[in-house]
């Protein structure tokens, strides 16, 4: 019986906590879509580096937190990527790699079909000394337990200079996370994503930019991001967002130039199991090597 219940204590833990973000949960998605969607990459037309780092739940142990980096190299009609993940839960790390790939075709004059794959590596670590085990002298805990492995995913971004709608699988892979324990109860689950974003010129000054994320998960609760910013003059965006059933949230960003943009959000989740922490706090930078676009395919800085 104690084997079994630490059995399930583990699985609650692990897999409820990070099974459901197998990929990062980022508010502030609509500025980091290549991390769910190989299509969005290149889109910008410039070489860009994003850093973002996320802390849920502060005042929580053991709360996830997340680190990602990510790359892209644009050319004339395709665009190739680079992302690395870092995420932290209780006793579970990820380091997840991606080399992404995309290609870009020309539906009209103004409404453009990119096409991605990305094919990359995870190694997941469950640490048992991080866990209030009773029998410790149990064989099945005496090591921590680790997994090398493989996964691919695919994605559709489809844009004008006004609006995007994607949709990807970004784990077609569903293998174990591991192969010779807990094998009935950690298989990964199919995720798929859908986005789509609008952007509305109030005036020459402001914009309006609502936009959503739907996340699908196999045997799990659909969610989504509900935001709307709102852009002053190309330089400061404020904006809300709400995610469904889990938490309201606030949103700034500064173009501190034409090649740097950073942004912080806070959430107020509304879990009651929650009410303790100090919410989630998530900030990140963004900086083009190049001052102006190098494709014709997008020229807007406002939207994206």
């Amino acid at each position: 019986m104690k084997k079994l219940y630490i059995i399930l204590y583990i699985s609650f833990f692990a897999l409820e906590s990070i099974n459901a973000q197998d990929f990062p949960l980022h508010t502030q998605y609509m500025y980091n879509k290549g991390a769910v969607n190989p299509g969005f990459i290149g889109v910008k037309g410039k070489i860009g580096i994003l850093l973002m780092h996320r802390s849920q739940w502060l005042n929580m142990e053991g709360a996830p937190t997340n680190s990602s980096f990510a790359f892209e190299y644009p050319l004339e009609k395709a665009a190739f990527g680079l992302g690395f993940d870092y995420d932290q839960a209780g006793p579970v790390t990820q380091i997840t790699g991606s080399l992404q790939f995309a290609y870009n075709l020309e539906l009209s004059y103004t409404t453009f079909l990119s096409l991605g794959v990305s094919a990359g590596v995870f190694q997941r670590e469950l640490d048992m000394s991080k866990l209030k085990i009773k029998d410790p002298d149990e064989e099945l805990f005496s090591e921590n337990l680790e997994n090398l492995d493989f996964n691919v995913g695919i994605g559709a971004f489809l844009y004008t200079e006004t609006w995007y709608l994607g949709l990807s699988v970004p784990n077609l892979n569903l293998q174990k996370y591991y192969k010779d324990v807990l094998s009935q109860l950690d298989k990964r689950s199919l995720h798929a994503y859908f986005m789509g974003g609008y952007n509305i010129e109030l005036n020459r000054d402001m914009t309006l930019q609502p936009s959503v994320l739907v996340r699908y998960a196999d045997k799990l609760p659909v969610s989504a991001d509900l935001s709307v910013n709102l852009q002053w003059n190309e330089t400061l965006t404020t904006g809300l967002a709400y995610r469904l059933g889990a938490a309201y949230s606030l949103l700034i960003g500064v173009n501190v130039s034409r090649q740097l943009h950073i942004g912080y959000a806070f959430d107020w989740d509304q879990n009651k199991i929650y009410k303790e922490n100090y919410g989630s706090h998530e900030v990140f930078v963004r900086y083009y090597l190049q001052k102006d676009e190098n494709s014709l395919r997008f020229q807007s800085p406002r939207f994206f």
